[in-house]
């Protein structure tokens, strides 16, 4: 990597400064050096814990900069053949650099608080002039990359990515959980306005573990019957304990990616520095916040045309949070409750299509309630020589607002009722082990297991005459697993490497809730699901640099899975194995500083989830006679990174990334009407829902976002276009009058419900003022025309079964206003108004055709102590 601060490699020093160092010669330049260093690090000069053993001097500078965070840059030449003795112990880096360069004839200056330069100084002194009197350096190579903010990560990476603080979740959490994650590239929150949940699509890709979300390492994904709808996969977090969320898009060489074609949301709830003042060892946090535009939840069975909107300022809605932290040298604790209510929406009023949904504009939109309460602790131990052990517990409960996809399609006759809620209990364990001793770069060890447990009742009903018909779709799942994998840092005369290597084990049971008599439950409902899956994998992973300005990295992962059928239906217990490899590779050029252009290839095989190996309402095809097999993600990228400090303004940042993905997964799986011989008639067919492998799906596209902080001013913009998206189906398997192939889902599929805009476009402008107390700011948002407009192509009534209708939606653009007040050291205002404009519209990809939040107003106030 090249030194930001260069030109074209080299860095010049005017004439006069070449006079001076004739001048003062070599007894004033490394008192001048030292008396630099030392002025500029001063304050930073807090204790790290280093561990860099005996070796090549460029691996001990390159541990050092991994270790510290700071930046190291040197010409390259000045380290070759050079030994280091390393550095052990808590010092601060200004010690250790000492104990490193000892005896190499080569010294340092701290240039900022986090960037140093290793010189020498004889070969700088005499190095020669340019033609307009500068002295010309050596390319200088930046030996560090840990001090990158996790915000700049998703610019230094070899592929696409996104980062969301706190901070921004807090200030675009919306009405919905999911709405957080609106303004990322490539990225949307499925059927968003149906159970308070997130179910996430990245690129096209969506549901059944292609887009795994972790919460502090655990998966809580619970897959919902919609009907002939389809299904939504479906993970739980209250907002007020997210602290960060990393979205990796695309194939991922991480531990915890087995199956992940479309990427990983990774969240991580919030710890001790979201809590604690600055120089704090214990510390409260106390949020409170409301909203507006809701109104109660009526009596089930209430159908009206409709409701009275309440008034723009009236609190209807709100939650509480109380986090309590605590941390000495050897725990770090954190606790929290979290209380959060609030009634069904109403519409917004402006550009109402009566063609979209049944609701009117302002109206209350059923089903679309949240009663939440959710506890967090966790607590992490501290041991010497570099251990450490995170325990955790969340638990999440809710009762929300639902209706059934299928039925929000086939009563449009009707007008819209209030059904019953359903409710949700989720569970979950954690352990987090790290290890990494203090003389050794061959050990970075990190585990990560959890449990969860889920009792999900989704309570659907029919109207007929005024009285409500009850249709349950009950669930409990187990699901525990581990990941565990090792990080070795070797450096050498022809590069830098990584070696990272582990494995994954991950088990799900799946049936009843606990309590629940199955006897009772299937002489009136459907046959819950009743069976189990497990997967295992191993992975390795290596890391070349050769050259300051080339990376390459290589990736290979085996994974087997099983899983068991135990449906009563079935005559035995059907079983299914399968497995396969998925490499992955990139290679990452650095022409020029902070400038990278990347390429990434990955072919990831996902087995089928535990949903779609299990008997199920979903599938009247029995399942051992149409299994499926593994579907295989084969996806290409080209990128290009940008990241500038000091651009046009001393301390402004410029951010850009650009990208074009082209996905072709072949053997996807779904589901459609496929053809069945009947038993009393040898030679006929009938068409049943059943599971099927399609010749391929394919995705391409193109994203690009840039963002511009000055410091008093801010903004940035992202968008995100899809090329081509297509399904296609194998030949002679659908009904006689469905399309083989169609960009808008095969006939009766999970796949219409996740085929995205074909644009999506976010700007973001704000302005600090007040010493940076008061930020204020604007988002528009841009949603464009589904790809493709599904219009039932194919579904007629000789299929047999209803046709499966996706969410159709007009194109729709929201304006969103935001300002933050830190009142003082201990207490921060939010407000927000969402939707200013109060525009009538369906969410993008929404299984229930029911329309999104009107203008709504937030507020939030935080105090810590």
């Amino acid at each position: 990597m090249s030194s930001s601060n260069g030109v074209d490699g080299a860095r010049r020093f005017t004439r006069k400064h070449v006079v001076a160092a004739a001048l003062w010669g070599s007894v004033v330049i490394p008192a001048a050096v030292v008396a630099s260093s030392k002025t500029v690090y001063a304050q930073t000069s807090q204790n790290v814990t280093f561990s860099i053993p005996p070796g090549a001097l460029s691996g001990a500078l390159a541990e050092f900069g991994r270790q510290s965070g700071i930046q190291v840059t040197y010409p390259p030449e000045v380290a070759t053949g050079k030994r280091s003795s390393g550095i052990s112990g808590a010092v601060p880096p200004g010690v250790a650099l000492d104990q490193i360069l000892r005896g190499s004839g080569l010294s340092y200056n701290f240039t900022s608080t986090d960037t140093v330069t290793i010189n020498d100084l004889v070969s700088s002194a005499h190095a020669p002039l340019a033609d307009d009197g500068s002295m010309m350096l050596d390319t200088i190579t930046v030996t560090a990359a840990k001090g990158v903010s996790p915000a700049d990560a998703p610019y230094t990476t070899a592929g696409s990515s996104a980062y969301i603080s706190g901070e921004q979740i807090e200030r675009f959490r919306g009405t919905s959980v999911g709405d957080f994650l609106s303004g990322v590239p490539g990225v949307l929150n499925g059927d968003s306005r149906n159970s308070g949940a997130v179910d996430v699509n990245i690129r096209g890709m969506q549901g059944q573990g292609r887009v795994p979300v972790l919460v502090d390492g655990a998966s809580n994904e619970t897959s919902v019957y919609q009907g002939y709808n389809g299904s939504t996969s479906r993970s739980y977090i209250d907002p007020d304990f997210i602290g960060s969320v990393s979205i990796e898009k695309g194939p991922s060489m991480g531990a915890d990616a087995t199956g992940a074609t479309g990427g990983v949301v990774r969240m991580s709830t919030i710890g001790i520095n979201d809590i604690l003042l600055p120089g704090k060892s214990v510390g409260v946090r106390l949020k409170g916040s409301f909203n507006t535009n809701s109104s109660s939840v009526p009596a089930a069975g209430t159908a009206t045309e409709l409701v009275n909107r309440p008034s723009f300022l009236d609190p209807t809605g709100g939650a509480g949070s109380i986090a309590i932290a605590g941390t000495t040298e050897l725990v770090d604790v954190v606790a929290a409750y979290a209380r959060r209510k609030s009634g069904n929406y109403h519409s917004g009023k402006n550009g109402y299509d009566g063609d979209l949904s049944q609701y009117k504009p302002k109206q209350e939109v059923f089903n679309t309630s949240l009663d939440n309460e959710s506890w967090l602790l966790k607590g992490k131990l501290k041991f010497e020589d570099g251990h450490s052990l995170e325990l955790g517990y969340t638990r999440y409960l809710s009762d929300y607002g639902h209706i059934l996809g299928s039925q929000a399609w086939g009563l449009s006759s009707l007008l819209p009722y209030q059904g019953y809620r359903s409710s949700i209990d989720l569970a979950t364990y954690t352990a987090r082990y790290r290890l990494r001793p203090d003389d050794s770069n061959f050990i970075d060890l990190k585990v990560d297991s959890f449990f969860s447990k889920v009792d999900n009742r989704v309570n659907s009903a029919t109207l007929s005459g005024g009285i409500l018909n009850p249709q349950y779709f009950w669930v409990g799942s187990e699901r525990w697993g581990v990941n565990a994998s090792n990080t070795s840092r070797f450096y050498t005369d022809v590069g830098d490497f990584k070696l990272e290597y582990g494995g994954a084990f991950t088990r799900e049971t799946v049936g009843l809730p606990d309590g629940v008599d199955k006897d009772w439950y299937t002489s009136t409902q459907f046959l819950p699901r009743d069976g189990w899956r497990k997967e295992t994998s191993g992975f390795t992973t290596l890391e070349w640099k050769p050259l300051d300005w080339l990376t390459l990295n290589g990736s290979t992962r085996y994974s087997h899975f099983e899983t068991m059928d135990k449906s009563t239906t079935l005559t035995e217990p059907f079983e299914r194995k399968d497995g396969g490899w998925s490499p992955v590779g990139s290679v990452t050029v650095e022409p020029l500083a902070g400038f990278q252009v990347y390429g990434k290839y990955g072919s990831v095989l996902r087995s089928p989830s535990v949903f779609e190996s299990l008997t199920s309402p979903s599938f009247i095809y029995p399942v051992e006679e149409n299994p499926v097999s593994p579907e295989r993600a084969k996806t290409f990228e080209l990128g290009a990174n940008y990241l500038k400090d000091g651009l046009l303004l001393p301390d402004d940042k410029l951010r850009l990334h650009a990208a074009y993905f082209d996905s072709h997964i072949d053997n996807y799986i779904t589901r459609a009407n496929i053809a069945r011989e009947r038993p009393t008639r040898p030679g006929t067919y009938s068409y049943v829902l059943g599971r099927l492998n399609l010749d391929y799906a394919k995705m391409r596209g193109i994203e690009m976002s840039a963002e511009y902080d000055a410091g008093r001013y801010f903004g940035g913009i992202a968008w995100n276009h899809y090329i081509d998206v297509m399904f296609c189906a194998p030949e002679g398997v659908l009904a006689a009058t469905a399309q083989r192939c169609s960009a808008s889902g095969i006939s009766n599929s999970f796949s219409v419900q996740q085929v995205p805009p074909k644009d999506t476009v976010t700007l973001n402008l704000g302005a600090r003022f007040f010493n940076e107390n008061l930020t204020v700011g604007s988002r528009l948002t841009y949603v464009g025309k589904r790809y493709v407009k599904d219009d039932g192509a194919g579904a007629t009534a000789s299929s047999g079964v209803s046709y499966v209708h996706a969410s159709n939606w007009n194109p729709y653009t929201l304006v969103d206003l935001y300002a933050s007040y830190k009142i003082n050291d201990n207490a921060t205002f939010d407000f927000a108004v969402d939707n200013l404009t109060d525009r009538y519209y369906v969410d993008a990809l929404n299984a229930v055709p029911v329309p999104a939040p009107g203008r709504t107003v937030r507020g939030s106030l935080t105090v810590k102590f």
